[in-house]
């Protein structure tokens, strides 16, 4: 399984979410001088079960990227660039690690150790992650809690995905990736993995969930009758936001979905 990233550049970072796995670099353009050799990135370290990567890219000239990793031990990972482009993943840069405080504050540290325990302690299994003007978003399965890392002032802000909702629905299964809204003001979209009823998610900037769609529980996208339970994945936006992608991974569905009003998704 791979999930990931977009670089400032438009390389995509592959991520390989299995014992050992690496963040691989990934230039989608058929005309790009790496498009037939893709190549392992230093964000990976020493391999992992890596999921989502996200970027900071306020300063162009060392952009920093988030990666998170799907293990009860696995530590947020921040490493800052020397440099930009292709290259700038490949060589120099230095790993910092997360590790969230108990007074709401947090740290990078350099210490790998104390992060991991950090990280079984308060989030376990990251999962999706996204940056926006200063803010880092990310949630940890396990304990079903989205993370907001003000990264000026080194504090945070915690939540209990889904448990302050609104209409049908229930987000009550654990969160996995995450999209930002056009309008970031508004919304950020979660999928779910499990669950007897796994859907897509959207939450407003007070807090408050909503149901995009979800399956009906007992039906083979609910894992046939729960017993298995499938997942939601793939969660995109087209270009103009006028058309948002999804899908169940088990049943291998993937769906389009537009607004009966014919505008963008927010």
């Amino acid at each position: 399984e791979t999930t990931g990233g977009l670089s400032p550049w438009n390389t995509w970072i592959s991520c390989e979410e299995t014992t050992g796995g690496q963040c691989w670099q990934v230039d989608p353009d058929p005309e790009g001088v790496y498009h037939e050799t893709p190549m392992e990135t230093l964000l990976g370290g020493d391999g992992g079960r890596y999921e989502t990567v996200a970027c900071d890219n306020r300063n162009p000239d060392r952009p920093i990227f988030f990666t998170t990793e799907d293990h009860e031990y696995g530590a947020l990972r921040r490493f800052e660039a020397d440099g930009n482009g292709w290259d700038a993943l490949h060589t120099g840069g230095t790993t910092t690690f997360l590790r969230i405080m108990d007074d709401s504050t947090f740290r990078w540290t350099t210490n790998e150790f104390a992060a991991k325990n950090s990280a079984v302690t308060y989030y376990r299994n990251a999962e999706g992650v996204i940056y926006h003007e200063g803010l880092l978003y990310f949630v940890a399965k396990k304990t079903r809690t989205l993370f907001i890392l003000n990264l000026a002032t080194m504090t945070y802000e915690s939540e209990r995905t889904g448990d302050q909702f609104s209409g049908k629905g229930s987000f009550n299964a654990q969160p996995d990736q995450v999209v930002l809204g056009e309008n970031f003001k508004r919304w950020i979209y979660f999928t779910e993995d499990g669950g007897s009823s796994p859907g897509v998610y959207v939450r407003d900037v007070k807090g408050t969930y909503y149901t995009i769609f979800e399956a009906m529980e007992g039906s083979r996208y609910s894992g046939l009758g729960g017993d298995d339970p499938d997942e939601t994945v793939g969660i995109a936006l087209s270009p103009d936001r006028r058309k948002l992608y999804a899908g169940f991974q088990d049943a291998g569905l993937l769906m389009e979905f537009t607004r009966d009003d014919g505008f963008p998704f927010e």
